[in-house]
C-alpha cells in the first residue's frame, strides 16, 4: 500500500504544472507555417471531457475512432492564426504519441501567399481547465527570424511583425 502511495505521490509531482508548447516555422520552400504543438495527454483529455468527449484514450491502441476530430475541433477554437491581418485557417496534417507516451505532438500546416509582414497568434489551449496554464509558442518566422511568446489565461493573443 504505501508502494502505491508512494508512486501516486510521484506521478502527482511530475505532471504539477500545466504547459503545452508550440512551434510554428515558416518554410519558404513549402510556402507554409509549419505547426508542431505539445500537449499533455491527461490536460487535453481533459478538456475533451469538459466539451462532453469521453473515453478517447488519445494516442493508445483503445483510441476512439473520433478522438482525432475532436482534437482537430478543439484546436479550431483555442488556437487561431491571422497572417498579415487575414484570417489563415489551418490543415490538421496528424498526431503522434511522446516518446514517453505522456504527451501528443499535434502537426498542422498553413499555406502563406506572398510575404509574411505579421502573424497573430490567439491561444487559449487549456486554459479553461487549468488556472497555471502556460502556452510557450516559438515563432521562426521571414529570414529565420525568431520570437517566444508566453500566453496565459491573462494574455491569449499576441502579434509578431517582420520587416521586409
Amino acid at each position: 500500500m504505501r508502494l502505491f502511495l508512494f508512486l501516486t505521490g510521484f506521478f502527482y509531482l511530475a505532471h504539477t504544472f500545466h504547459v503545452s508548447k508550440t512551434m510554428v516555422a515558416y518554410s519558404e520552400k513549402e510556402k507554409s507555417l509549419q505547426i508542431s504543438v505539445h500537449l499533455f495527454i491527461d490536460d487535453l483529455e481533459e478538456s475533451l471531457k469538459n466539451e462532453g468527449h469521453t473515453k478517447l484514450f488519445i494516442c493508445t491502441e483503445r483510441e476512439a475512432p473520433q478522438a482525432e476530430k475532436h482534437i482537430e475541433s478543439y484546436l479550431r477554437k483555442h488556437l487561431t492564426f491571422s497572417v498579415n491581418n487575414k484570417s489563415t485557417p489551418f490543415t490538421f496534417v496528424g498526431k503522434e504519441g511522446s516518446s514517453d507516451m505522456s504527451a501528443v505532438w499535434i502537426y498542422l500546416e498553413i499555406p502563406v501567399s506572398g510575404k509574411i509582414k505579421s502573424i497573430n497568434i490567439k491561444n487559449s489551449l487549456l486554459i479553461g481547465e487549468f488556472e497555471d496554464q502556460k502556452n510557450l509558442v516559438h515563432v521562426v518566422g521571414p529570414n529565420k527570424k525568431e520570437g517566444t511568446i508566453i500566453f496565459a489565461n491573462t494574455k491569449t493573443e499576441e502579434s509578431l511583425t517582420f520587416s521586409p
